[in-house]
């Protein structure tokens, strides 16, 4: 295919005259506030955890003190010592997790930043920006705090490995509560580090309660970023996987070939081969910094017959009929 591109273009370039290029740039802007603890600068080789705060719809615009109203920049403004950076960006009409990803990737290189402790919170359309950022990048952060927020369900899978500490009010009628009970009920049987706090009698500024109690900063400080770790499998338990497989992801299809190679399991699927790492007796990774994962599904008859592939969307690999 790509051979057939080069040679449409090649075919074209011959009867036309190719146009004068110019340098030109593109530059997003992104006014955010940053806080530093006191001690940054009195150890220049120290890193330091870096958290991530996401106003609501009251605080959208360009005016950055509207910023300082909530959460923890208006504790910061008071005089609160946190023990980590804080960032907190404001959006001019919504949350864009792409400008938000590049605006925390770009600080991240200028500043001493512990990138295992990276943690994101938010309230409100903070709160549905937290649970987005999360499900697009969960290989960025080591935690996350939505508070009266919403989310993807059908994305809840993403977040299977991340510490998440959910809060709401049980009056908000802004945000319903449901919307946490949903992502929640998602996660719990996949997630054991799951905590959701309601508030019975608070309405839409659970954030006040949320972010005024030292127990969530606390926690955050406990998490780290998550990695795969590698364990030993018997060779017994990795022949049940051994066989081939309909590997199709939009529209490319093929065979993918499981083996085993000294002592490893190995997939091939078409030109490439990769190896697959266990993490327990059923799923097995191929980078410890990836989120991808391949975990391997029984039948009732406890005969493996599909697997399920954990990328960027939730893929499902059926074992060919024999």
């Amino acid at each position: 295919m790509k051979n057939i591109f080069y040679l449409l273009f090649c075919a074209l370039g011959m009867q036309t005259v190719m146009a004068q290029q110019t340098n030109e740039k593109f530059i997003i802007e992104e006014q955010y506030l940053k806080y530093l603890p006191e001690q940054y600068e009195d150890d220049l080789e120290k890193k330091w955890p870096l958290l991530i705060f996401l106003h609501g719809s009251g605080e959208r615009g360009t005016d950055i003190e509207k910023v300082k109203v909530h959460g923890p920049p208006m504790l910061a403004e008071k005089g609160k010592q946190f023990p980590f950076i804080i960032i907190s960006p404001q959006a001019k009409t919504g949350w864009d997790e792409d400008v938000l990803y590049q605006m925390i990737t770009d600080f991240i290189a200028k500043n001493r930043v512990d990138t295992d402790r990276i943690y994101l919170t938010g309230l409100s359309l903070g709160g549905h920006g937290t649970w987005n950022l999360a499900q697009k990048h969960p290989e960025m952060f080591a935690a996350i705090a939505p508070i009266c927020g919403w989310g993807n369900v059908e994305e809840a899978w993403k977040l299977r490995h991340m510490p998440v500490w959910c809060f709401h009010g049980g009056l908000d009628t802004v945000v319903p509560v449901s919307a946490s009970e949903d992502m929640i009920n998602a996660l719990k049987p996949i997630n054991p580090n799951v905590k959701f706090t309601i508030y019975p009698e608070t309405y839409h500024d659970s954030w006040i309660q949320a972010y005024g109690d030292s127990k969530l900063y606390e926690w955050f400080l406990r998490q780290k970023k998550y990695t795969h770790k590698a364990i030993d499998l018997p060779l017994k338990t990795l022949k049940q996987y051994v066989g081939e497989y309909d590997f199709e992801m939009g529209n490319y299809k093929t065979k993918s070939m499981v083996t085993i190679e000294n002592g490893n399991l190995i997939m091939k699927t078409g030109q490439r081969t990769t190896t697959l790492i266990p993490s327990s007796e059923d799923t097995f990774f191929i980078d410890k910094n990836q989120q991808t994962e391949f975990k391997f599904i029984k039948n009732e008859a406890g005969n493996v017959d599909k697997i399920l592939l954990y990328y960027d969307e939730l893929v499902t690999i059926p074992k060919s009929k024999e």
